[in-house]
């Protein structure tokens, strides 16, 4: 038996708009080129031969001071940044709505958190809050484009969704528009294989620090494969990549246009080739539209409570674009129309996050988790950010606020089973 191979096999057949970006149309790497390293070969962490060139290419393509492939995705490079960057005990300013490999990075690194609601304005922010590193996502999920704050203190940006921004001129990508270090997928929005991604720092200098805290996050053994692809993910796009995202471009152009004339709102939040098409106007939510577009054989990368976002790579043809439209055309109307999503209310900063997430901990059922202090990230997508950090203690409005969440569709990330970890307590309120 194969369960996995079964597993995969039957998910074939259908229209991607979600990652891997390579949208199941890369060539197959010969199982012979999956090597480890050898006199012929080349070290990731000490690289001189093919992957140090490789490297070079990839940071004049982004214009980065020295670029790292990273076999361990962008979680990996969110980890080794703030290790490299962030002095224990400092203080990173980021918003709730950050991806919680950053939560687990603060837990690593001893840092703290200056957490701030998703709506907040970062540029205003690192004006007024004394911090010692900025961490912003730039772009987003939906594709928003942000500009970065000029600061005096390292802004290190979540460019995951981003690794195409490098073949165009605008919207800049990370770098260019100011990072001093920058993660990329390759894997999300380019052709490298699942778990590819690039990390780029504006100071060469930087690179051997970089280096070694990611190969304390990584495996010893990288895959030479993901390795490969993402080298080949960057050549691709040196030589056709501006071509193909300006056809992709008006691609998306006209499905934006198509759906809005069939009352789904597509605005476009910065990146053109992010559609986050609105369901609410035709009185679906976003999880209803996403289970009918799924019997129609069209898969989005994700919903929210107003909509869907489809994922458009250099990897779509144009009758991806067109089933697309097509199965939208199709969608059943709701009906009472679109519930709206409550409030989200946050925790109150009891400990540090690594005292609250390495310590004595305990399972509670969600009902009963107001009063305890999360030792993990608790949340609910969307709005997709951190109702509750490490070390914040969760209130009676943070537990109805997910608990409501959940009865409207979304789906919660820390609270699986229905079961939160919380930090162990003793009688005295000990921990």
């Amino acid at each position: 038996m194969r369960p996995i191979d079964d597993m995969l096999r039957a998910a074939q057949g259908r229209t991607r708009f979600h990652m891997p970006g390579h949208k199941g149309r890369i060539p197959a790497i010969p199982a012979a080129l999956d090597m480890t390293e050898l006199a012929e070969t080349d070290d990731l962490y000490a690289p001189q031969g093919g992957i140090a060139k490789a490297e070079r290419l990839l940071a004049r393509a982004a214009g980065a001071g020295a670029s790292i492939l990273v076999p361990g995705g962008s979680t990996a490079g969110i980890l080794a940044m703030f290790l490299a960057f962030v002095p224990p005990g400092g203080k990173v300013l980021m918003r709730r709505d950050a991806h919680h490999a950053a939560q687990s990075a603060c837990v690593l690194a001893d840092a703290e958190p200056v957490l701030l609601p998703p709506e907040a304005d970062m540029c205003a922010a690192a004006r007024e809050i004394p911090c010692d590193a900025i961490y912003i996502t730039r772009p987003n999920f939906y594709g928003r484009v942000e500009p970065l704050p000029r600061a005096n203190v390292p802004v290190l940006v979540d460019a995951a969704h981003g690794a195409h921004f490098s073949w165009w001129e605008s919207p800049q990508n990370a770098m260019r528009a100011g990072a001093d270090c920058a993660v990329e997928s390759a894997h999300k929005t380019l052709g490298a294989l699942t778990g590819g991604a690039w990390l780029h720092v504006r100071d060469e200098g930087m690179e051997g620090r970089l280096r070694r805290m990611l190969r304390m996050v990584c495996t010893s053994s990288p895959s030479f494969l993901i390795l490969r692809s993402l080298d080949d993910a960057r050549a691709w796009m040196d030589e056709r990549g501006r071509e193909a995202l300006h056809q992709l471009t008006l691609w998306c152009d006209e499905a934006r246009a198509r759906l809005d004339g069939m009352g789904f709102a597509c605005p476009s939040l910065g990146d053109p080739t992010r559609l986050y098409i609105r369901t609410d106007g035709v009185g679906l939510s976003g999880w209803e539209a996403l289970d009918q577009l799924h019997k129609l054989g069209v898969d989005m990368e994700m919903a929210d409570a107003r909509g869907v976002v489809a994922i458009g790579t250099v990897y779509d043809r144009a009758e991806d674009f067109e089933r697309l439209v097509k199965a939208f055309s199709r969608l059943n109307p709701g009906v009472g129309g679109v519930r709206d999503f409550p409030a989200p209310a946050y925790g109150e900063r009891a400990m540090p996050p690594r005292r609250a997430a390495l310590g004595k901990t305990r399972f509670v059922p969600l009902e009963q988790a107001a009063g305890t202090i999360a030792a993990r990230a608790v949340g609910a997508y969307p709005p997709g950010c951190a109702i509750a950090a490490p070390g914040e203690r969760l209130t009676r409005a943070c537990v109805d606020f997910l608990l409501s969440s959940r009865e409207l569709g979304a789906t919660l990330f820390g609270a699986e089973g229905g079961m939160i970890e919380v930090v162990y307590e003793g009688e005295n309120g000990d921990v």
